[in-house]
């Protein structure tokens, strides 16, 4: 199939709901993905790339969870707690252990809430306020970044 072909087919589909279709012909095969509205199909059709869309589910996920985040930490009595350091996160001094804190918890200043995992050193994070948690922003196990919020607390 010649990139006119290609062209006139990624038209006719764009105007549906049809995310991939298949074809296949004398002259080659070509497979159409296209993803959201978030894509320019026709920037990816003139670099010559004829199967577009990438999975964007994750990344979807991901941004409606960093939307979620950002809404809950513009209350003025919440406050964020944040990873000192780049490390994985831990919500219990070890596996067979409970977590320190779960939502709902009250928490006193000083009381540790969870431990990252930096350069095989186990740092215990505590709070900086009083009050009760009202999120935990991230899952056990999971990487985090300097500054990533890891608990959202209703300082008392």
């Amino acid at each position: 199939m010649d990139l006119k072909e290609i062209k006139d087919i990624f038209k006719f589909i764009k105007g549906t709901d049809i995310v991939e279709i298949d074809i296949e012909g004398p002259n080659g095969k070509v497979r159409i993905k296209r993803g959201t509205a978030l894509q320019q199909p026709e920037n990816i059709l003139q670099q010559g790339i004829a199967s577009p869309a990438p999975m964007l589910s994750q990344k979807t996920a991901e941004a409606e969870k960093q939307v979620e985040k950002e809404a809950i930490v513009k209350n003025d009595n919440l406050k964020t707690i944040t990873s000192p350091m780049v490390g994985t996160f831990y919500r219990s001094p070890s596996p067979d252990a409970p977590p320190f804190v779960e939502v709902g918890s009250a928490v006193k200043k000083g009381q540790a809430l969870c431990i990252i995992e930096a350069m095989k050193l186990m740092n215990e994070i505590e709070s900086e306020y009083g009050g009760k948690i009202v999120s935990i922003m991230v899952e056990n196990g999971q990487p985090v970044e300097y500054g990533e919020a890891l608990f959202v607390i209703e300082a008392a």
